[in-house]
């Protein structure tokens, strides 16, 4: 039988991904400003982090997280560990199927294993082998003019990004008596965006709001 964009060619799981854009962008080139990546935001288990005393490495553990080297990823939510507050985007190096380790800006004063509980990591990679979305909505937050919203594609880690679809947000008075209609970028089941492992997706609002709110499902294989 032929393959298609909805074969069952690999296991899936479900995938979920949001993003919450502000700041205007107005910028179409390949290097657009203002974007946010939109990928799943994983919670780890508590005190994933360790560092090594003299050292810029941060070790994170992270079960079957299913990365590769060079992949790049935002880190969040941790305390304080050994001097330091590992945050912010790194690229990563594998060292076995549950851990990877990132070069921090400065390094550890003493040895140490933490982070807390609320140790969160975002992505650069969708999956192992990638991605089909089948919905991709959008909401504000606040009471918003009409605003076109953007999707951007990525293939070497949010460097050069290409404008690949758009969609427009309705104006509308944030009310609890008027319901108000969600920006559809038109993805469905039978017609899914294809995304690949090492391709990256931000989203970009063209005007300024409190929050406009993207979620994307679909499934991982």
């Amino acid at each position: 039988m032929a393959t298609t964009a909805n074969s069952a060619v690999l296991p899936q799981t479900p995938w979920t991904a949001t993003a919450v854009a502000t700041t205007a962008n107005s910028t179409y080139t390949d290097t657009p400003t203002n974007t946010v990546l939109l990928a799943p935001l994983n919670l780890l288990n508590p005190n994933p982090l360790s560092v090594v005393v003299s050292t810029a490495t941060v070790t994170i553990t992270e079960k079957a997280h299913g990365r590769a080297t060079a992949d790049t990823i935002t880190l969040a939510g941790a305390t304080a560990l050994g001097g330091i507050t590992p945050s912010g985007a790194y690229q990563i190096t594998v060292v076995d199927a549950d851990t990877y380790t990132v070069i921090h800006g400065s390094n550890a004063t003493s040895s140490a294993t933490g982070g807390g509980s609320a140790v969160t990591v975002q992505s650069s990679r969708t999956s192992k082998n990638g991605v089909v979305v089948t919905s991709l909505t959008a909401l504000a937050r606040a009471t918003n003019t009409a605003s076109e919203l953007q999707l951007y594609s990525s293939m070497d880690g949010g460097t050069t990004k290409k404008l690949i679809s758009s969609a427009l947000l309705a104006a509308y008075p944030v009310a609890q008596t008027t319901k108000q209609a969600p920006a559809d970028f038109g993805y469905t089941v039978s017609n899914p965006l294809i995304v690949g492992p090492t391709e990256t997706l931000y989203v970009a609002t063209g005007v300024i709001n409190t929050g406009i709110v993207f979620n994307a499902r679909g499934a991982a294989f």
